[in-house]
């Protein structure tokens, strides 16, 4: 992959760990990151000495980092920023649990719908933050149903294959299977498995029962994941599991860093 990284937050004091996780994006062909602080109110006051270290690190790493600081609704200033800036990739750190009340119309209903480049949610509580020397993708659970959505979020994993140690695949069955469908679901896995196979990814697939959101987050936690990548949707006309109301509650669910590809 190419292009520039966007790391959004509303955060006065931004976990230090995040950043940790994104310094590996210049091993991928990423060269350039803009920190944008997104501030309620009066943002000419900010003193932004957090991301000045940051920038420094970042610079001496090889990724060239620029400083934006802007005022008004997170998601607003997301999406101008990638307009204006040609972002391919998006980070977005918040407080989950603050947004909670507002999250089924806020920040990620809204990013899925209008970014239109994936976004990694990660959250302020660092208690899903197992950030090893790869950053958040070295251990990534890919939950699918082979949808288009789902297609694209494979296509970014591929393209991630640097980045990755362990990837597994999980199915969920939210109703009953015949033996026919069955078959066909083990033969969609192994197949999927052989493709990461073929890209040097060590890869297993899993199938889950039960209800969507709560299945792919135990098996987040199952299998230790550092990631959890989706397939997402604003639509929610068609017949595909992962629709974007699925992907959200998952996502404000988790305590995992999500990230939400959009079809």
């Amino acid at each position: 992959m190419d292009g520039k990284i966007l790391y959004a937050t509303d955060l006065r004091r931004p976990s230090s760990r995040v950043l940790e996780g994104l310094s590996c994006f210049k091993d991928i062909g990423f060269k350039e990151i803009i920190f944008l602080c997104v501030i309620k109110d009066r943002p000419e006051e900010v003193t932004p000495e957090v991301f000045e270290q940051w920038k420094e690190k970042l610079n001496s790493y090889g990724l060239e980092a620029s400083i934006k600081i802007d005022s008004g609704d997170l998601a607003g200033c997301v999406l101008s920023t990638i307009q204006e800036n040609q972002i391919s990739f998006v980070v977005v750190h918040f407080d989950k649990k603050k947004r909670k009340i507002l999250f089924g119309d806020s920040i990620v209903k809204k990013l899925i719908k209008e970014a239109g480049v994936p976004v990694l949610i990660v959250d302020k509580d660092e208690t899903g933050l197992k950030l090893p020397s790869k950053g958040a993708f070295e251990r990534v659970l890919f939950a699918t149903d082979w949808s288009q959505a789902s297609e694209k979020a494979f296509q970014i994993i591929l393209g991630f294959k640097q980045l990755i140690n362990e990837l597994d695949i999980v199915n969920v069955i939210h109703k009953k299977l015949t033996v026919r469908d069955l078959r066909r679901l083990m033969e969609k896995l192994r197949e999927t498995r052989n493709k990461c196979l073929k890209e040097g990814i060590d890869t297993e697939y899993h199938v889950y029962a039960g209800k969507t959101v709560d299945e792919i987050i135990l098996a987040a936690q199952d299998y230790n994941s550092t990631s959890i990548v989706m397939g997402a949707t604003s639509g929610q006309s068609f017949k595909d599991i992962f629709t974007g109301k699925h992907s959200c509650n998952v996502v404000e669910r988790t305590p995992v860093p999500a990230l939400l590809v959009p079809s």
